[in-house]
């Protein structure tokens, strides 16, 4: 049984997916991430909409820098691998990060590959790319690993 956590938002093409493949999930409040397996809470998918979102959560002085490295710390402490799932980019490979440019603030691609880079080695937080279209297949294979 896959669970949804109740504060993910406009998550109806995963929604869809499931339902069209009959597979089963619940929502109700996760204490890390928006997906997880009950055969295997040891893994979570967190997803973000894009690299855009990510950056936000990654900008030091922002209240969504704040939770979301606390929620990275909460994973880690409980020993559960947590997957960020980052939807609508055109890249497949993270070193192509690097060549990202935000409309909305100054940091680069450059910039944000390095901050997710020390969340992989601080924390242990793996990162995968996919497009939208990819994404309720994508979270359902992550959490077979």
């Amino acid at each position: 049984m896959i669970i949804v956590d109740s504060r993910e938002k406009k998550y109806s093409h995963i929604e869809e997916y499931f339902k069209a493949n009959g597979i089963e999930y619940e929502v109700k409040k996760l204490d890390v991430g928006d997906y997880m397996n009950t055969d295997n809470p040891s893994v979570v998918v967190d997803r973000k909409a894009n690299l855009q979102e990510v950056c936000s959560n990654l900008s030091s002085g922002k209240e969504n820098y704040s939770r979301f490295i606390k929620e990275c710390k909460r994973a880690f402490e409980s020993r559960i691998t947590l997957i960020v799932l980052i939807e609508g980019t055109k890249y497949r490979d993270l070193s192509e990060i690097n060549q990202w440019k935000s409309k909305y603030s100054k940091h680069t691609g450059r910039w944000l590959n390095g901050e997710m880079f020390r969340l992989t080695m601080a924390y242990g937080v793996k990162w995968r790319l996919c497009r939208k279209n990819e994404t309720a297949k994508i979270i359902l294979e992550l959490l077979q690993e």
